[in-house]
């Protein structure tokens, strides 16, 4: 299998010239190095789906600083947990370019960058409990990060065009003209928002709906809200899953895949990779 650095490429360094050349003080000891090291990665979008003026328009790698013990008293923080902003505020502080954000990355990209502080923080092993696919057994299982995460490829798909914005524009079944974007953290947070809302309001959740409302810039040239979150509510599920399966062919992202073998039933498959609490929140 390829490395990390054939997958993602990733390639670490440090950030600043080392302080040992700083004199020694009394008492013979050398000053400790307080350099902070970085991670320069390739980004899975390649900078081609940001818009012109974006900083990472035609970037294909971005630089992060290595996590230190403050990003992770940010990642326990309990009241940023309770509001869901600990996962952003910890990329804030690792994304060395000011004028780039968590809400400005794709969220392939974004996903990115989280996988590759993890390994940095923590190492490339993640141990998680798994369910088999055949058998459901429960077991704990170690997955290498750097051997199982793969950018997606990008796919031409018949008869969907690119606008002159960066968004896309496909053709359902019933003629309806359907103009999609590019998720970004902003559009990610308003998801995760819209859903603990209607979990506070004892609603029903309307994860596909909400997805959709999010992605979709315009319905056969009706930009308004309310007339796409309509078109949304009478789509056929085969319009659904068509819209849902070529956003997941157009724009890039990352997928965590890999070998698993049941130690009850002996199934050996390939498998995703699940993202469970203890990706960044580790036991030990």
């Amino acid at each position: 299998m390829r490395n990390n650095e054939d997958r993602l490429g990733t390639k670490k360094k440090a950030s600043s010239p080392a302080a040992s050349t700083q004199p020694t003080p009394q008492g013979g000891l050398a000053p400790l190095d307080f350099v902070r090291p970085t991670t320069t990665l390739s980004l899975p979008s390649e900078g081609k789906f940001y818009p012109e003026g974006h900083p990472l328009h035609g970037q294909d790698t971005i630089e992060i600083r290595q996590m230190t013990t403050a990003e992770e008293d940010i990642l326990s923080n309990k009241s940023l947990l309770q509001k869901g902003t600990a996962i952003d505020k910890f990329l804030e502080r690792l994304l060395i370019d000011a004028k780039v954000g968590p809400q400005d990355l794709l969220i392939g990209d974004k996903n990115a960058v989280l996988i590759q502080a993890r390994i940095d923080g923590y190492g490339s092993d993640y141990t998680t409990q798994v369910s088999c696919p055949v058998c459901t057994a429960r077991q704990k299982v170690t997955f290498d990060l750097e051997q199982c995460t793969t950018p997606t490829e990008v796919q031409e798909v018949d008869g969907v065009t690119r606008t002159e914005t960066g968004n896309f524009l496909l053709t359902l079944d019933n003629g309806w003209q359907v103009e999609l974007k590019p998720l970004t953290g902003v559009d990610e947070n308003k998801i995760v928002k819209m859903t603990a809302n209607k979990k506070k309001a004892g609603l029903a959740e309307t994860a596909i709906q909400d997805q959709l409302n999010t992605m979709i810039v315009s319905v056969s040239g009706h930009t308004d809200k309310g007339t796409i979150a309509q078109a949304v509510g009478h789509m056929t599920g085969k319009q659904s899953r068509f819209i849902r399966d070529t956003y997941k062919k157009l724009i890039p992202n990352v997928e965590m895949r890999s070998d698993f073998e049941c130690r009850e039933c002996g199934t050996a498959t390939e498998m995703e990779v699940p993202l469970n609490a203890e990706f960044f929140w580790t036991s030990s």
